[in-house]
Parts: structure tokens; sequence; C-alpha cells
């Protein structure tokens, strides 16, 4: 059941419900002036909600400012808007019309030289009644400076509006934004850095506690004990390797092996031309006829002397002849070993002369294979025979080598203009994932020491080799 408002009477004698009293003339006159406020009040809300909207959908903080910078700018089209981000200087600065400017910019220099001044900050309530704005025009100001500092971290980033009017009303919306603004701008810096400070800052813990706890953690990395690592090139060769040599000097007549080929005991690798020792054979089988019968006449004829000359004479082309058979018999080259060729393409070697004892071939078993370790000779001193060794090779898959070190040569060698000691490991490859040549890094664990002086040690020692001390 609804009551009915109580009658009032006004001073014409006329009554009207609770609340609908007829207005006097005096509020018939301040009625459209309370009805503008009111509008004017609505745009600058919505004015305030654009802004907020715009910066938060930027996705990191050069396009929250770029947004915030260009909506203030659509609003004071007459003005010049510009912001700066930075911590104790300027680090950053855009500007509405011109975009991000670096510090050769006038413009940047400026603003860098203004960046510690006292910001005035915007009033906590508007310096004018609502009720006075609306009716009185209030008076512009030429520039505004809004400070969007970071609340938890040492982030800075102004605002400036310069070069038009900023009225009251302005600033009173501009006013309503900034908490939102600042939260959104320093939300989306994106640094890990940055939300672990404010993260940590929000916990409440002390910053002498959290500088203790970090000294504390420092400290203990620092004296935790470690295997010293030695860091290692590799070299993978066969462990058992036979090089073919030519036997004598000949042409090479054929090939009949590639590289990759596995090949046995016994079988013919290459073929050498055996004609020219076929003639010389001819020749010297002639010689040793003409010579016998120079010594059997005389003998004959009672000559001891030439028959005794023409002897040594057939002693010594019997010796040439003996050697001449024998290279050709050795005109066809086998292989020494079972194994894999490992070296040597001849194919476009063919009818080139060879030389007595010239490399020609690499055979080499690759079941076992040999993985040499190139180590530093400043830090031979924590290697030795038996240091495990973590081996990681560039071409081959799979886990690295784990084991310990079989030998390490007493003498150093020079390779690639540097002085190096080189150890062995013998690894077993039966799978065939290891092929001479390849090439990757080791480390040797050597012994324990604190992990401070195991970083600083290497960089020391090279340093001191780079010098020349």
């Amino acid at each position: 059941m609804s009551t009915r408002p109580p009658l009032l009477t006004d001073g014409s004698g006329k009554t009207t419900p609770s609340g609908h009293a007829s207005a006097s003339p005096e509020s018939d006159a301040a009625r459209p002036d309370a009805v503008r406020a009111e509008v004017g009040s609505s745009a600058d809300w919505a004015k305030t909600v654009a802004l907020i909207e715009a910066v938060v959908e930027a996705k990191d903080q050069s396009e929250a400012v770029m947004a915030l910078v260009q909506c203030i700018a659509k609003q004071f089209p007459a003005s010049s808007v510009r912001c700066g981000i930075g911590t104790t200087r300027l680090r950053r600065f855009y500007e509405s019309r011109l975009g991000w400017l670096g510090p050769a910019s006038e413009l940047f220099q400026t603003a860098a030289e203004s960046w510690d001044e006292e910001s005035p900050s915007l009033p906590t309530r508007p310096a004018v009644p609502t009720e006075r704005i609306a009716k009185d025009e209030p008076k512009p100001s030429d520039a505004i400076r809004l400070n969007l500092d970071d609340d938890v971290g040492f982030g800075r980033c102004v605002l400036w509006i310069e070069g038009g009017p900023v009225t009251a009303a302005d600033r009173t919306w501009l006013r309503r934004a900034l908490p939102a603004l600042r939260a959104i701008v320093w939300t989306q810096s994106g640094g890990v850095a940055a939300q672990l400070s404010r993260s940590l800052s929000r916990s409440g813990l002390s910053t002498r506690i959290l500088l203790g706890f970090a000294g504390l953690v420092v400290v203990l990395l620092a004296i935790w004990p470690v295997s010293y690592r030695v860091r290692c090139t590799t070299l993978v060769r066969p462990k058992h390797s036979r090089i073919v040599s030519a036997p004598f000097d000949a042409t090479l007549l054929s090939t009949h092996v590639q590289p990759g080929d596995a090949v046995q005991r016994g079988d013919v690798l290459i073929s050498l031309d055996g004609r020219p020792l076929r003639l010389e054979l001819e020749t010297v089988e002639a010689q040793i006829g003409q010579v016998l019968k120079e010594r059997d006449v005389a003998m004959v004829g009672g000559r001891v002397a030439d028959s005794q000359q023409a002897k040594l004479k057939i002693r010594e082309l019997t010796r040439q002849r003996d050697l001449l058979l024998s290279r050709l018999d050795r005109l066809n080259v086998s292989s020494p070993i079972d194994g894999v060729i490992v070296l040597g393409d001849l194919n476009r070697s063919i009818g080139a002369p060879l030389e007595t004892g010239q490399a020609v071939l690499e055979i080499a078993p690759l079941d076992e294979m040999l993985v040499e370790l190139e180590i530093p000779e400043y830090e031979i001193g924590y290697v030795d025979r038996g240091t495990l060794v973590r081996v990681r090779l560039t071409a081959a898959e799979g886990d690295p080598i784990e084991q310990p070190i079989d030998t390490v040569y007493p003498s150093a060698e020079l390779r690639d203009d540097q002085n190096v000691f080189v150890a062995h490991l013998n690894v077993d490859n039966r799978a065939g994932t290891l092929r001479p040549g390849m090439r990757g890094d080791a480390i040797a664990y050597g012994p324990v020491r604190p992990w401070l002086w195991s970083m600083l040690r290497s960089g020391w020692e090279k340093s001191l080799w780079w010098i020349g001390y």
C-alpha cells in the first residue's frame, strides 16, 4: 500500500506534494547552470575513461607512452604534448608530432635540463567550486607538467602539455586519471627486475634484510666447493692406422678403392705402371749375356784379370735384375691390415708419377677411436691420467662421452699457434658414431676448489698470458 507524500504550501497559497514544490523564479534561473555543470562533469568522466582505455590496451611501456601522448594530444589540439621516461636522468622522450626523439634533439635536451625540477602537483580538489566552474570561465594556463612516477621503484615519467590553454576542468579530469595511468605505465614496464622489486616492496621486507640475504647468497656461492673445470678442444683420430706409400718411383696406373671402402688384408689397393721396369729388365739381361761371353773369351785366352772384371760386372747386373724383378712383383700394392680407407682419393692422380715413400692411402679400423684432448699449457697442472673428462663433439649425436683420461703426453706440441699438451681417450666405436677428423669441446674436471676461485682463475691466467707476463 503506497502512501502519498505530504502536501507543502508555497508562498502563493498553492499546495504541492513534498519534493515537487513549484520552483521559485530564482531556482528556475539557476537550473540551466546546474544542468550544464552536470553535463560538463559527465563529459570529463568520459575523457578520463577514454584515456585510461587507450593506455591499458598497450602491449608494453613504449606503446603505453605513445597511446597516452596521442590521446591527450587529441583533447588539446592546440597544445604540444610530450612525455619522458627515465630514472635519475631522462632516457627516452616522445613528442606527439615528431615521435621518439634522441639525445641530439633540442627538445630532448630541454626536457633533460628540467628533468630534476620540482613539478607543480595537481590540486587534490578543484580550486574553484563545481558550481562556479560552469558559470565563470576559468583562468587558462599556458603549460602543465604531470608526474607519473613509479610508486615502488626509481622510475620517473613526466608529461608536459604546452602551448595551449588548460582549464580547471581539464585539470580535474586529468587528475582523476593520474593514479590509473601511473599503475598502467609502470606495470607494463616488462622488466623482470622491476617486477621483482615491486613484489618485494609490497611484501614489506626491509631493504637491509634483502641486501643481507643477497650478500649471504653471494658469499655461499663464492665459497661453495666445485670441481675446477679445464676447457679443451678435441680431435678424433683412429687408434690403429697404417699409411700406404709408394714402394718405389713409378707411375700410378690405376686405383681399386675409394675413401670409405672396407678392405681386408691382402686386397689390392693400387696398381703401378711396370712397362719402364720391363724395358730396363730386358736391357740388363742383354748386358748380362754380353758380359758372360766376354768372360768366357777372357778365360780361354788366359786373361785372368779380364775374367775377374767380367765376373764382377755380371754380379752387379744380376743384382739390378733381381731388383727389377722384385719391383715387378710389387706393382700391385695391397692392404697391410683390415680396415677402412679414411684418406686418399687417387682418381685424379692416375698417370701421375709417385716417389718412393710418398703417402697415397691411409687405412684404419674404426671399431676403436682415439679422442685427443688439446689442454692449454697453463692448465696442465690440474689435469692428469685418470681425470674425468666430458667430451661433446660438434657432429656427433646422442649423449656426450664421459670417461677418464688414459694417457697424457709428457711434452707439449704447437697446434693452431698455441702450445698445448695432448691427452688421449680410448673410445669404443663399434656403433660407428665417431669418424676421423671430428672436432668438439671437452671439460676436464680437476681438483675441488671454491666456485669464485674457479671462475676467476681461468680469466686471470688468460689475461696474464695475453699481456705476456
